[in-house]
């Protein structure tokens, strides 16, 4: 098996104080659109841990596609530990993440282990939803990297999303809350 198990970025994500705000200025600036936005509390995850110990993530975020490439927008609510502030300053914006499939993420994540890579935060979705993973390449990459597990579900609702955009047009709503 080659690792990782997929070498193309799907996301491109950036680090918001203010998703909505944030995510109409792309749209009108960007003509992308719509882009969906939805909130994760704690409780939307079965499990977090940060650099191997529990954890806590609460977001909300937004997504749309431009083309293939999916811009994700992540408003950090509150302020605790986590990969979020590892690399962007609570309070401040800025690029954080580039998002690959994973389908085998335990592999995937011995093989940056093993380049020296650490294991910022990682998880799973409630009710047995795919695990993620983000791990800090900021010293060799300048951005984490994050895997998402691939699931059907998950890639259905992403692809409706890229197909609906090809169809969005200036005008249209911007915004379609989840």
């Amino acid at each position: 098996m080659t690792l990782p198990t997929h070498n193309i970025a799907i996301q491109n994500a950036w680090i918001v104080t203010d998703v909505e705000e944030t995510a109409k200025k792309w749209s009108a600036a960007m003509n992308i659109g719509p882009f969906y936005i939805a909130e994760y509390t704690p409780a939307a995850f079965d499990t977090i841990e940060y650099h191997g110990k529990p954890g806590k993530l609460h977001m909300k975020i937004a997504i749309a596609y431009a083309g293939d490439v999916q811009i994700e927008l992540v408003e950090p609510v509150g302020v605790y530990p986590c990969a979020y502030f590892d690399t962007i300053e609570a309070g401040s914006t800025g690029f954080h993440h580039l998002c690959y499939w994973s389908d085998n993420i335990d592999a995937d994540l011995t093989h940056y282990e093993q380049q020296g890579f650490d294991i910022a935060n990682q998880g799973q979705m409630a009710g047995g939803g795919p695990r993620f993973a983000y791990i800090d390449a900021s010293e060799t990459l300048g951005c984490m990297i994050e895997l998402l597990e691939r699931a059907e579900g998950t890639e259905k609702i992403f692809n409706t999303w890229k197909e609906n955009a090809k169809n969005w047009q200036p005008g249209d709503q911007a915004i379609v809350k989840l």
